[in-house]
C-alpha cells in the first residue's frame, strides 16, 4: 500500500487535496474521485471538473518506518 497526494487544481484555502492510501494509483485516483464528487454535491456549482480532473501530487511507499514530511502549504 501506499500513500497518495491527490488534487483536483481547485484552491481554497490553499490547494484542495484528499490523501489516498491504496494498492497502486489508478485505484488512488478512483478513490480520490469518489470522495470529490461527494463533496462536489454539497456545491452544485462546481460541476463535473471539480472530481474529474485529477492529479496525483506525490507517494508515499516507504511505510515500514516512521517517516515525516516537509511542511507543506497547500
Amino acid at each position: 500500500m501506499k500513500i497518495y497526494i491527490i488534487t483536483n487544481g481547485y484552491i481554497g484555502d490553499g490547494l484542495v487535496t484528499v490523501l489516498a492510501c491504496a494498492k497502486n494509483e489508478e485505484r488512488a485516483l478512483e478513490l480520490a474521485r469518489k470522495k470529490f464528487k461527494e463533496e462536489s454535491e454539497k456545491y452544485p456549482h462546481y460541476g463535473e471538473g471539480y472530481y474529474s480532473r485529477l492529479e496525483v501530487l506525490d507517494e508515499f511507499d516507504n511505510l515500514d518506518k516512521e517517516w515525516v514530511t516537509g511542511v507543506l502549504d497547500y
